[in-house]
């Protein structure tokens, strides 16, 4: 049984329609779990003031502003212009951007513009930089050998690749994440993959509202994922690594709060 804890979810979406009509019941229920903040990511250009009107509206709230790899197709002309000017009024963080080359319908040249676009903001206003990557890691190498990342450091969230991506990424600068597809019973490769991070390279998340924990028992179809769930990650992680959650928790805190938290001066408690 795991005792009072504070705990940061380091990616989620609070902006999302699926919780944002619920919003202060989904965050009682967050913090009676012990999770006192929520790295809360947009994805594009729609949602932008909506992160950072939580972030006025909610304590805790850590905004990060970015474009998705899905949506960089139907961004407007400037974007990146409007996206500079309001990290640099806000102080808000980067992303979630990134590369997607599972589906096909993406253009992958583009996404690679969008992602080096985001890497030069992060290292100019020395911004923590968020990312989601699927079926792209050579590509992603590539790009930050050539490029670098900021200072502020670098998060891949929602980590699906294999162990050995995962050390090679490390040795790049990068820190992962992992959310609650570690509990899934057929998630070896995943366990596999956190056992592989160091101890201050790693992430806990929720990724909210999506990534929800179907597979246990009892949890309602069409349920959205929730930063109480950040819980769930904890232990999971906790038993692929042989730890005591109260230990992973301090450790994956700590992390959390020099990468996401220590930047925007957000209170402890």
């Amino acid at each position: 049984m795991m005792g009072a804890m504070n705990l940061t979810d380091t990616h989620c979406h609070l902006q999302d329609p699926r919780l944002a009509g619920n919003l202060e019941a989904v965050l009682e229920r967050a913090r009676a779990a012990g999770v006192a903040r929520f790295v809360c990511c947009g994805t594009r250009e729609a949602d932008w003031d909506a992160v950072l009107a939580l972030q006025e509206s909610h304590a805790g709230v850590i905004p990060m502003l970015g474009l998705h790899p899905w949506f960089v197709g139907e961004a407007a002309p400037g974007w990146a212009d409007r996206l500079e000017t309001l990290l640099a009024t806000t102080g808000a963080g980067i992303g979630e951007c990134g590369l997607d080359f599972a589906l096909e319908a993406f253009d992958r040249d583009a996404q690679v513009a969008a992602l080096r676009c985001h890497l030069r903001l992060a290292r100019a206003l020395e911004r923590p930089l968020t990312l989601h990557v699927r079926r792209a890691w050579d590509a992603l190498i590539q790009v930050v050998r050539e490029d670098g990342l900021p200072r502020a450091g670098a998060a891949i969230h929602a980590f699906s690749g294999s162990a050995e991506t995962a050390r090679e990424l490390q040795g790049l600068g990068f820190h992962l994440g992992f959310g609650c597809g570690l509990a899934r019973p057929d998630a070896h490769r995943a366990r596999k993959a956190v056992r592989a991070v160091a101890p201050d390279r790693l992430l806990l998340e929720t990724d909210s509202p999506d990534l929800a924990p179907r597979h246990l028992p009892g949890y309602a179809e069409g349920r959205p994922n929730e930063p109480a769930n950040l819980r769930i990650a904890l232990q999971a992680a906790a038993e692929a690594r042989q730890a005591s959650p109260e230990a992973l928790a301090l450790e994956t805190e700590q992390t959390a709060q020099r990468l996401f938290v220590a930047p925007f001066a957000i209170p402890l408690s």
